[in-house]
């Protein structure tokens, strides 16, 4: 075990290493060693080069030493110490050299961190060149959807797995049909006439099929009861099927008319915040919105999501048949008027198009009640 160093201190070098005076008082040494704590401890050390550290670390065990010498000094006599041992020339010398090394490697120091500083500038330059060619794709793809989206329903490709009912893809006759149920003069008597004729059809239709299909068994009495229970169950089965999909249809034509293009009285990021929100709270058949692709200019001035359910309304664990996709684009206008559209894809059974449709159905109310319906 090594034996106690009896050397006196020399506690005026103490002072220095604080870059305090020879006397100072103790809130001092207590203050400036703080200050020097502040900056030379390795865990607030700005330079991270190796041999910075270790000069950092070098330097704070001899502060932190000064500290501990005076301070134990302090306790006992409660009065500024007084230096055993003054300078000689040797160390005078000695301490002059290690001021030349420190300045020596200060100028090391500040040369790497000129250094590390033209790299970041490198770096940064380089970044924003990707974002602006980013900037520069995200504006040909948003031309090529918009140039898709135009395309006459012929020309477009279809997914192989699924038909799509495209909410875009209307034919001119439907939309001129549905212009008029929705004309508030007279769409209740165009509503009413055309209910009146499809379950005209669907009554001919059914007793058509029960008559043939039940021909052989007719002129008996069971015979006669079961051709009018088969019947009316195809009357039945005929009204909900065509209204349900009359209902459907109506359904994503208006959603596809309230999804054009239209001025939204708010600023773009808190469009997309609630639009967002919207996806968030919308729950269907124990599935929820997925956001797919999801792209933000770097000054939020636009923004483009897809959104897809994939649900199966009869179980929450089986196959899920249908999907939902919703597209949203928006791009600022205006200091707090931003131009919104978004529309709706459905792949789903033709014949029952119903959940889909109310899928569609409450987005669509959320996004008018939280974003302002179009005009």
């Amino acid at each position: 075990m090594p034996g106690r160093d009896h050397r006196p201190v020399d506690y005026d070098r103490l002072y220095y290493r604080l870059d305090l005076e020879p006397g100072a008082s103790e809130a001092d040494i207590k203050h400036h060693y703080r200050h020097l704590a502040q900056i030379l401890h390795p865990d607030k050390w700005r330079h991270p080069t190796a041999a910075s550290m270790r000069w950092a670390d070098d330097q704070f065990k001899r502060v932190k030493e000064a500290r501990e010498l005076l301070d134990a000094y302090w306790s006992v006599h409660h009065a500024p110490p007084v230096s055993r041992s003054a300078l000689s020339v040797a160390q005078a010398e000695e301490l002059h050299a290690q001021m030349q090394a420190l300045l020596v490697q200060r100028e090391r120091v500040r040369a790497e961190l000129d250094g590390l500083r033209a790299e970041r500038t490198r770096t940064l330059d380089e970044i924003q060149r990707m974002r602006t060619e980013r900037d520069s794709l995200h504006g040909e793809l948003t031309g090529l959807r918009d140039e898709v989206d135009a395309a006459p329903p012929g020309e477009r490709q279809d997914a192989p797995e699924t038909q799509a009912v495209d909410v875009h893809a209307r034919s001119g006759v439907r939309d001129f049909l549905f212009a008029k149920f929705d004309d508030p003069s007279r769409g209740w008597l165009l509503t009413l006439s055309a209910s009146v004729f499809a379950c005209i059809v669907i009554y001919v239709i059914a007793h058509w099929i029960a008559g043939l299909l039940l021909a052989p068994i007719a002129r008996f009495e069971v015979g006669r009861w079961l051709t009018h229970i088969l019947r009316w169950a195809l009357v039945a089965g005929g009204v909900v099927l065509t209204f349900g999909w009359g209902w459907s249809q109506r359904t994503l034509y208006r959603a596809g008319r309230a999804g054009r293009e239209h001025p939204v009285a708010l600023p773009g990021d808190e469009t997309r915040r609630r639009v967002s929100a919207a996806l968030r709270h919308e729950a269907h058949y124990g599935a929820e919105w997925s956001v797919e692709s999801y792209e933000v200019a770097p000054d939020d001035t636009q923004f483009a999501l897809r959104a897809v359910m994939r649900f199966s309304p009869g179980s929450q664990t089986g196959t899920r048949r249908q999907v939902v996709a919703f597209r949203c684009r928006a791009h600022t206008t205006g200091a707090a008027q931003t131009a919104l559209a978004y529309d709706f894809s459905v792949a789903a059974p033709l014949w029952w198009l119903v959940p889909a449709a109310r899928v569609v159905r409450d987005l669509r109310k959320r996004l008018d009640a939280d974003l302002g319906a179009p005009r």
